[in-house]
């Protein structure tokens, strides 16, 4: 059957109402929510300033609606020009939470040769925008830290993800004005005045900028500004920006005939370029489109922490398995199953309605479970990302045991399991061998440690002979090399590790000898490894929960930076002097012992300049600094700042240090699921 298509223009300010709650352009519910990154926005509003042509967008009929099935992303950045967080009546935009601010610099002093116009997103993560000249780069942490002072004294917070939207102020730039200003005043006859009267109402006087020298204000460089060829340049935009679009008929998203191929369908193609729609959020978009209803339930179970794709894949995995284990699916293999009445049927059983939500119930049990001990959100969300298949088998067990009592020795159980094999084993076979035992009394003990081929879980040696095992190949004039590579077990730890395993049948000493060393060097690296850093934040649950309450990753932006910067104890610039200091200091100044988890906030009065006696004259517990590792980080001072000449009782004090933090935090788990 032949299409039919029509073809529309649409100016630039009608296509930024595109997406308001009343208006006749919606996004299907297929669409999954905003994701550009701040680096793209800018540079859409950089075409479109300089008149570019930006793309078409594609619309299909539904009814008297009109629904966006390709620009969404487009869309969306446009909206945000126009989206005026002064404004008490503003509409949301879309499906986009947490909206980013974007800012036009109208008098800047640096541009790149991908800029003409010099635009600057703010958001929550990075209130003081990115960097001008790379602008997927976050800024310094000079200008991080400056920023945030000056936050501090213009609004009086001291943690800069509390910042209202119109808190939020671009650093990096010269005399920047919210692009919403800009572009209201375009239509009026005295833009310039109105413009001025805008930003002297809602931007602080003390608002300074990284490229303001130190005689100028901000106001004094407005006044200064060529308003008459960026109003006109403005009015050009506004009077002037169409945007082409392509209108199709309805019923073109899902093709039922074909069920065999990930990359049949419209909405596939339509999403094959530019920021492509896959795997998870491709099978949440099939599920929405025949279920639609389910949208607004499903986006709120997981309270922000599990995205609505991923509760979708974890419903569909639990259906799928009630015989057996599935491990994972593909999207071709959804696309099959959602032609299934009966597997559509029990999807919607689990989702339920907003009175009675069977899977947002057992969600919400299974985090509340995982929070164990104040364990912080963002190691809990960082499990689930990351270790769907024991977080599927926690919900599975609250299915298959509906009316269990969950008391907090049961919890302290399931989180010794779950965060063990987490950290150190192998969560897919533990899950794939447990999964059928899940009914079985005292599923969570110790009866059901699992002992695979390959060491699914590896046993947890005790801190006092790890500390005394570590140091004691570190003061070894032979152990000068990576430590997960030749820090062999010695007879002890051999004997302890080796005891907690049992022997696969049919396997020579040869081959078991081989595995036992393999485990061995495998849970060094996980420990001390910094490639994970979640045992850290562990350790300093009590600072993130107090400091970092509110802060929540998942925002609909790209913009996953921590609001803390991970701080190291011994400063890393002093390892690059250290020409003539041996392999062993650069290997432990990476280790997890050496880092912690500070705020800006904090971390201004302490720089790569102090030294570690300095940082802890006055030791702020939070940060997890013990006793028996503050003996000798005190005996770090700035006289070993630079070292010509090899020193091999600073480098074992040094490394110390490091691995009596590491232990202490490797310690803290123990104590905080097996004590």
């Amino acid at each position: 059957m032949v299409m039919k298509t029509e073809f529309l223009t649409t100016n630039i300010t009608d296509v930024a109402t595109w997406l308001n709650q009343d208006s006749e352009v919606q996004l299907p519910v297929v669409q999954r929510n905003f994701v550009w990154k701040a680096s793209q926005i800018e540079c859409l509003w950089d075409s479109i300033f300089r008149g570019y042509p930006i793309g078409t967008v594609m619309l299909s009929r539904e009814g008297d609606k009109k629904m966006l099935l390709d620009g969404q992303q487009r869309t969306t950045a446009i909206a945000l020009g126009f989206y005026n967080p002064w404004d008490e009546n503003r509409q949301s935009i879309g499906n986009a939470k947490n909206l980013p601010i974007i800012w036009i610099d109208v008098a800047p002093r640096k541009l790149t040769e991908a800029q003409r116009y010099v635009f600057r997103v703010v958001t929550r993560s990075h209130p003081w925008g990115y960097q001008l000249q790379y602008p997927t780069n976050i800024l310094s942490f000079n200008q991080r830290r400056r920023a945030s002072e000056m936050y501090a004294q213009l609004f009086d917070k001291t943690v800069y993800t509390k910042l209202k939207p119109t808190e939020r102020l671009p650093f990096d730039a010269t005399c920047p004005i919210p692009l919403c200003f800009l572009l209201e005043a375009a239509n009026k006859d005295d833009a310039k005045s109105w413009v001025l009267n805008k930003c002297k109402k809602n931007i602080p006087e003390g608002f300074r900028t990284t490229n303001m020298s130190d005689d100028e204000t901000f106001f004094t460089l407005l006044e200064e500004v060529d308003w008459e060829k960026i109003v006109q340049i403005t009015r050009n935009v506004v009077l002037q920006t169409m945007i082409p679009s392509i209108v199709l008929p309805e019923d073109l998203l899902i093709d039922k005939e074909d069920t065999s191929s990930d990359d049949s369908t419209l909405f596939v193609r339509l999403n094959s370029q530019g920021t492509k729609i896959e795997g998870e959020e491709l099978m949440y978009s099939m599920f929405k489109a025949i279920y639609p209803e389910s949208k607004n339930l499903v986006e709120n179970i997981g309270i922000n922490l599990i995205p609505p794709s991923r509760v979708i894949t974890m419903m569909a995995r639990l259906v799928l398995s009630k015989e057996r284990y599935v491990a994972n699916i593909s999207l071709a293999q959804f696309r099959r199953y959602v032609q299934d009445d009966n597997f559509v049927r029990e999807l919607k059983e689990i989702i339920g309605i907003e009175s009675c939500s069977p899977i947002r119930e057992k969600i919400e049990s299974a985090i509340d479970i995982l929070r164990y001990n104040n364990v912080p959100d963002v190691v809990v969300k960082k499990y689930i990302r990351d270790n769907p298949d024991g977080f599927l088998l926690l919900l599975h067990w609250l299915f298959e045991n509906n009316s269990t009592t969950i008391d907090n020795r049961l919890k302290k159980e399931i989180c010794a399991r779950l965060y063990r094999n987490y950290w150190f084993g192998d969560i897919k076979a533990f899950v794939s061998k447990n999964w059928a035992k899940v009914n079985e009394d005292g599923f969570w003990g110790d009866a059901f440690f699992v002992n695979e081929e390959w060491i699914s879980q590896h046993p947890l040696i005790k801190p006092s002979k790890l500390e005394q095992f570590l140091i004691s190949k570190l003061e070894s004039q032979e152990e000068r090399h990576q430590l997960d590579k030749n820090y062999q077990l010695d007879l002890e730890i051999w004997e302890e590790w080796s005891s907690c395993l049992t022997r696969p049948e049919g396997l020579n000493d040869d081959d078991y000898n081989v595995r036992i060393q393999y485990g061995w060097q495998n849970f060094l690296w996980r420990l001390l490894s910094t490639r994970d850093k979640s045992l850290i934040l562990l350790a300093q649950r009590d600072y993130i929960n107090k400091t970092f309450s509110e802060f929540n990753q998942l925002d609909d932006l790209e913009d996953t930076t921590t609001p803390w910067d991970w701080d190291h104890i011994y400063p890393n610039s002093w390892v690059y002097y250290q020409q003539k200091i041996d392999d062993r200091t650069r290997l432990w100044e990476q280790r997890i012992g050496n880092f912690r988890a500070m705020s800006l906030t904090d971390n201004r009065s302490e720089n790569n300049n102090l030294s570690p006696a300095e940082r802890f004259d006055c030791p702020n517990m939070d940060y997890f600094i013990k006793e028996n590792d503050l003996e000798y980080w005190k005996k770090l001072d700035a006289s070993h700042k630079h070292i010509k000449d090899f020193d091999k009782e600073y480098v074992l004090i040094h490394a110390k240090a490091i691995i009596t933090r590491s232990v202490n935090i490797y310690a803290n788990f123990l104590e905080m699921f097996f004590s």
